[in-house]
C-alpha cells in the first residue's frame, strides 16, 4: 500500500502534525455540523487503511494561492491521477448543472 505526504515539493514529517491535544481542541471548538461532516470525513479515510479497500486523495490548500498539500491513500501516483481525474469530471458536471445552454451565450 502506497501512504504519500507531499506538500508542495517537500515531503512532509510526521513531526510537524499538531499535538493529539491541540486536535480535541479543534474539535471541541467545531459547530455540531463540522463535527458531522468531520466524522464522515474520518470514515472515509479509514476506510482506506486495514481492511477496507478503498483509495483516496486528500488535497489540501487555499484555492487563490493556487498551492496545495496531497496525501494519497492506498495508492500509487497513477491511480491518485485517475481518482483525480474522476473528481474533476464530477465537479464540472456540477459546475455546469442548472446553466443554461452555450448558444444562450452567443
Amino acid at each position: 500500500m502506497n501512504y504519500n505526504n507531499y506538500s508542495g515539493r517537500k515531503e512532509v514529517a510526521f513531526e510537524d502534525m499538531m499535538t493529539q491535544a491541540e486536535l480535541e481542541r479543534r474539535v471541541s471548538a467545531m459547530s455540531d455540523e463540522e463535527q458531522s461532516h468531520f466524522k464522515l470525513l474520518i470514515h472515509k479515510l479509514v476506510m482506506c487503511y486495514g481492511d477496507g479497500n478503498a483509495q483516496g486523495v486528500v488535497i489540501v490548500g487555499r484555492a487563490e494561492d493556487q498551492l496545495a498539500g496531497v496525501v494519497t491513500l492506498n495508492c500509487d501516483e497513477m491511480e491518485a491521477s485517475q481518482l483525480m481525474l474522476a473528481a474533476n469530471d464530477f465537479f464540472g458536471f456540477l459546475n455546469t448543472l442548472g446553466a443554461p445552454p452555450k448558444e444562450n451565450f452567443n
